[in-house]
């Protein structure tokens, strides 16, 4: 296994295990910790090979605001700590959206996504 794929299995293995979604910065932060000397241009890289190769979907959560999961998860949606913009996963979905939609529209895809603090930073203060 050459340095490259390894770097990029370890960039898949840590996003598997969060529990959310992650920034290229945030990854790269967490990745630095485990593989001295990987560096931002790598975490990119990595990110671009795991979405050309369906491993990854990158998702928008706010205007700008990109993070990346592992594509074979089950629909979900995010809550976004405000304090420390950290991204977690919501399990489940809530039903018939379609209600809320006016007459004559069709739905195609949704995100729903929840705003507040996480429980680390309601701790800190």
């Amino acid at each position: 296994m050459d340095r490259q794929s390894g770097k990029h299995k370890l960039l898949l293995k840590t996003l598997s295990a969060s529990n959310g979604p992650m920034s290229a910065n945030q990854l790269w932060s967490q990745l630095k910790k485990e593989s001295a000397g990987i560096g931002i241009a790598t975490v990119y890289r990595s990110l671009r090979k795991g979405i050309e190769q369906g491993q990854l979907v990158a998702v928008e959560l706010e205007s700008g605001s990109v993070r990346y999961e592992p594509a074979n998860m089950e629909h979900h949606h995010h809550f976004l700590c405000s304090d420390c913009s950290r991204a977690y996963d919501i399990e489940g979905c809530t039903k018939n959206l379609e209600r809320l939609l006016p007459s004559g529209f069709q739905m195609t895809r949704h995100e729903i996504l929840l705003y507040g603090r996480c429980a680390d930073c309601q701790l800190a203060g």
